[in-house]
């Protein structure tokens, strides 16, 4: 039996042909859906990792920028820099005396050390910190970054206008610092780069992707 609506427009039942194919369309998105799950627990899984790996590669960045624009060259010590050992600037090794960012350490100038350690795809970054002043607490140490592919130093010297891997002044302090590190998987972080802001600092704008450093940048 038909009715109808007010309006005059018909309403009929479903054929069977027609539930059929409503119930076949249904199974299929329910089976899409069962596939599609592994899937996107693993899209899920991944964009997690990437978020925590891009938290610690800001943390590194944040500190190791901190630590090179605060960086002091060790000439302006004057007679005390004699007690020194000489810092190391190399492609595995970099030593500063600077200050630490706000919230870490108690005040004055700390000798840090980051040193590239480890075998093939498990290098650590190394931490090393030491207070030259009497009252602060001995030397600490910790993992900047580890089970990386590569790490490495590397300095810009704005007169030759090139970079190298290493850095032998006493008396003055690289123009830029960079800090490069492959993860295991082939993957760069962006690349660290960083000005000592005392006794040094750069006069150009460094282009990452010419990788050349631009005159008349700040």
């Amino acid at each position: 039996m038909t009715g109808t609506f007010p309006g005059g427009l018909g309403q009929r039942g479903m054929t069977l042909v027609e539930a059929l194919v409503v119930l076949a369309l249904l199974g299929l998105l329910a089976l899409a859906g069962v596939e599609l799950l592994p899937l996107m627990n693993r899209m899920s899984d991944r964009s997690g990792t990437f978020q925590r790996e891009a938290a610690a590669m800001g943390r590194v960045h944040d500190f190791v920028r901190a630590a090179v624009q605060n960086a002091l060259p060790v000439a302006d010590l004057g007679n005390a820099a004699r007690e020194l050992t000489p810092l190391a600037a190399d492609a595995t090794h970099l030593e500063l005396l600077t200050t630490l960012p706000p919230g870490l350490g108690s005040g004055g100038l700390y000798r840090v050390t980051m040193t590239s350690e480890g075998g093939a795809d498990h290098l650590t970054l190394r931490l090393r910190v030491k207070g030259l002043r009497p009252d602060v607490p001995k030397s600490v140490e910790g993992a900047l970054v580890e089970d990386a592919a590569r790490i490495s130093w590397s300095y810009f010297d704005r007169q030759r206008d090139s970079w190298s891997d290493h850095w032998s002044s006493r008396e003055t302090l690289p123009d830029l610092v960079r800090l490069d590190v492959q993860m295991p998987d082939g993957r760069w972080w962006p690349p660290m780069i960083a000005a000592p802001m005392l006794g040094g600092g750069i006069f150009c704008e460094f282009d990452t992707i010419a990788n050349l450093c631009r005159r008349g940048g700040t």
